[in-house]
């Protein structure tokens, strides 16, 4: 007999989107329940898992959270199209891609919540569109109480969402680098890529951002993987002083300074 697949998330979320492509891309039948955001925190309790978070699943009574333990769930229930390598080595690699991509997940949506605070309308474009009228009504309510609620969860501080900023160029450089290596967008997707093609493809949304993105290797990886991601962040949003280490990469580059590709960067810890 097949599994019941349940799949928890909400609209918007970085991580339910990487969770449903990976789903997607496993051919599984699944029923989503899509879950108000903020409440879900309470929900997911209700419904007997260890934690507040999203991206779930529940397998036949078994519960799963989180990206990284879906991608593992996935393997053993489907053998076809593997998110791991069969190789002891490579499938290492990817492990430690994929982590360092969950991380990497959390400064996108630190930076996120920071523009939301500067501009509600950031979040209702990303939060509300494909959702029904009466939700849509709340959610639009509630915008200013669900972004301070986030943003403190997610540790999202100025502060943080500024220095993931000043780092991004490192980031992009190494995800263009493990994509030169073919540990990223190789010929069959693995699960750092869904894990990092996401969080880019949410880079893109933004008009302050996506200059610094567009014209990189990494952009196509996220329009291969993740191109339908809703939203948009205008431009300005973000702090003009915020963006300082992005143009003078930007800079370096058109002047022929070092590619990711001629100089493979060391792997950058994001926390």
């Amino acid at each position: 007999m097949p599994a019941k697949v349940k799949f928890y998330g909400f609209q918007g979320s970085n991580s339910v989107y990487t969770g449903r492509l990976m789903l997607e891309h496993k051919g599984l039948d699944y029923k989503p329940v899509m879950l108000p955001p903020a409440a879900h925190a309470f929900i997911m309790l209700g419904l007997g898992f260890e934690t507040m978070g999203v991206p779930a699943l529940k397998i036949d009574g078994l519960r799963v959270q989180g990206t990284r333990a879906i991608s593992r769930a996935l393997d053993e229930l489907v053998a076809q199209k593997p998110l791991f390598p069969a190789d002891p080595a490579r499938r290492k690699a990817v492990q430690d891609v994929e982590r360092w991509g969950e991380g990497f997940q959390n400064a996108v949506r630190r930076v996120f919540y920071c523009a939301a605070r500067r501009d509600h309308k950031v979040f209702k474009s990303v939060m509300i569109p494909e959702r029904a009228l009466p939700m849509r009504i709340v959610l639009h309510t509630a915008t200013p109480v669900i972004i301070r609620l986030a943003g403190g969860a997610h540790r999202a501080s100025d502060a943080a969402g500024r220095e993931d900023l000043e780092l991004l160029p490192e980031y992009l450089d190494q995800i263009d680098a493990w994509i030169a290596e073919g540990l990223l967008d190789g010929p069959q997707l693995n699960a750092a890529d869904f894990q990092i093609a996401v969080n880019l493809a949410a880079l893109l949304l933004s008009d302050d951002l996506r200059p610094f993105v567009e014209n990189r290797p990494a952009a196509a990886l996220a329009r291969r993987v993740a191109p339908h991601y809703v939203g948009h962040l205008g431009a300005s949003i973000l702090p003009h002083e915020w963006l300082a280490s992005l143009r003078d990469d930007a800079a370096k580059k058109a002047a022929g300074g070092a590619t990711a590709a001629d100089h493979p960067a060391a792997a950058v810890p994001v926390v």
